[in-house]
């Protein structure tokens, strides 16, 4: 298969992209080509021809026009955090655009409030860039933000860091310049106007949006613009624990309503154990505690005490598990509305716990993917969700826990666990469950850890029969939500879109904008179901 892709005609192709990058910005080797081209789901997928690494927008317009002149398709890659399918390649005559060289922050508008950043940027790079000034965007990455590109999350949609109260990354952004399929630059949102900035998205229809949550099927976003918020200097944290998932929940729905928690994550009890077992290494710890002393004082010294006293076993023997942090521009403000989490958990029946989780996850927000990539002694980790109204996110938990009990015997069969984040982004609800069995973890997953537990785990034998059992319990969780009115993020070339929407007019106006954008579907080929 790869000798034939990188006949007479490719080989054209690859000088000509060697031209305009350099040789050392265009892989053509197998070993690379196939890195590149797996994300962490097991999916089917094909070797890309070639691996580039645009430095530049103007790069980025020339090898795409490059590539699909010569009838290849091209499909962008961010951090590789993907499990839906997102980037991987359905033809073998793919040029995969490595997208991380486009990494810089281009303007951090004070006055205006907005900044500029390249799609390859990390969420990471971009927080450390606007931190200092007492800025940051109002969704400000996921947990992955270390590897995880600003392009990414805007093409797949992305949660976490601020969705409490500022929703999904989609929320966030201004404005775009996406490179079309023939190489051409369309720039959206106000930043397109003759004498004007990028200050605004809604200037006529939102172009803008068209390339949100499209999971790269549109074009390859090269260049964003996201709002700014001013920094909130006070946080108040709050940890507490419930016997049931249900009084979880609902504790955890009534914050919602009440927008004031930044981030609002609850934990199962597989995952609270995994957690506890795992945890953060003893170096982590002292350094995270020093952080927190140094921050706040006489009270930052009393937190670090508390955590230090807690330790790894604040969840241990915990059933469910909620965790929650309180911005405010005002100490009193963070407070406040902590004393409203803590009523609110109170009355469902919650009894407070040490608050090491949150302090940890803001203290290093942009840690190591390793504990929430590999379960706790190496498994393979496969995440799947559903996105919900608020009113339905309790019978959806109910629906999965249903659907947990009667195929116990089946994962005790496999040796696959199961484990559940529930969070929101303002008034919408996710609910996570995770796979975990032990499998081959293959190059790229061991490429994300720490190098002791790569070496500890890099043995680890595939396991095709156990790998096809998860997978398919994966799938259906997937049609649970779905049946259940769930939604999805990251729809990327798994969960399905256009078939599960009760309206025949939008496949017609989708498939139209492809046609216009991309008359010969050569953008990412398969994503939101487009061929």
């Amino acid at each position: 298969m790869n000798a034939a892709v990188l006949s007479t005609g490719s080989d054209s192709l690859i000088r000509e992209l060697q031209s305009i990058l350099g040789a050392e910005h265009v892989s053509a080797d197998f070993e690379t080509r196939d890195f590149y081209s797996r994300d962490l789901s097991f999916r089917p997928y094909q070797t890309a021809a070639v691996v580039v690494r645009p430095g530049s927008l103007d790069d980025l317009s020339m090898a795409v026009a490059a590539a699909t002149r010569a009838g290849h398709a091209v499909v962008a890659r961010g951090g590789g955090m993907s499990y839906t399918s997102g980037y991987t390649p359905e033809r073998p005559d793919t040029v995969l655009i490595d997208m991380r060289r486009m990494n810089r922050v281009l303007e951090i508008n004070r006055e205006d409030m907005y900044v500029v950043v390249e799609c390859g940027c990390t969420w990471k790079s971009l927080f450390e860039a606007l931190n200092p000034l007492g800025l940051r965007t109002p969704y400000w990455g996921p947990l992955s933000g270390m590897y995880a590109t600003v392009g990414g999350a805007l093409s797949q949609n992305s949660l976490f860091h601020g969705s409490g109260t500022e929703r999904t990354v989609a929320e966030s952004v201004l404005g775009l310049k996406v490179v079309l399929a023939d190489g051409s630059v369309l720039t959206t949102g106000s930043g397109a106007h003759k004498t004007s900035n990028a200050f605004w998205r809604h200037f006529g229809p939102d172009v803008t949006g068209l390339f949100t949550a499209d999971t790269g099927a549109f074009g390859i976003k090269g260049v964003a613009v996201l709002r700014l918020l001013t920094l909130q200097k006070h946080t108040a944290y709050l940890s507490y624990k419930f016997d049931t998932l249900e009084a979880m929940l609902k504790a955890q729905l009534r914050i919602a309503r009440l927008g004031i928690s930044s981030e609002c994550y609850g934990f199962d009890p597989y995952y609270n154990a995994g957690f506890e077992k795992q945890g953060i290494t003893f170096e982590e710890g002292l350094a995270i505690m020093g952080k927190v002393a140094r921050k706040g004082g006489l009270k930052g010294l009393a937190g670090a005490a508390k955590m230090a006293m807690g330790g790894k076993r604040i969840l241990k023997n915990v059933p469910y598990s909620l965790h929650m942090t309180f911005d405010g521009h005002t100490e009193t403000v963070a407070a406040e509305h902590m004393d409203l989490g803590a009523d609110i958990c109170a009355e469902e029946g919650g009894t407070e716990m040490v608050n090491s989780i949150p302090q940890v996850f803001r203290a290093n927000p942009f840690g190591g993917v390793r504990t929430v990539l590999l379960g706790s002694d190496g498994e393979i980790w496969i995440p799947v969700h559903g996105f919900f109204p608020l009113s339905k996110a309790i019978p959806a938990a109910q629906a999965v826990e249903k659907w947990l009990a009667e195929k116990k015997p089946l994962f005790e069969k496999w040796g696959i666990k199961t484990s559940y984040l529930t969070c929101f982004a303002g008034s919408e609800f996710v609910i996570e469950p995770s796979l975990y069995w032990h499998d081959e973890l293959g190059p790229f997953r061991l490429s994300l850890i720490e190098p002791e537990f790569a070496e500890k785990w890099k043995d680890i034998p595939a396991n095709e029969a156990r790998r096809q059992v998860a997978l398919g319990l994966r799938d259906e969780l997937r049609d649970i939500f779905d049946r259940n009115g769930g939604l999805h993020l990251q729809i990327g070339k798994y969960y399905p879109y256009t078939e599960i929407m009760n309206n025949e007019v939008l496949p017609k106006v989708i498939n139209g904008v492809k046609d216009v954008l991309d008359p010969k579907r050569l953008v990412n080929p398969g994503s939101l179901g487009l061929r």
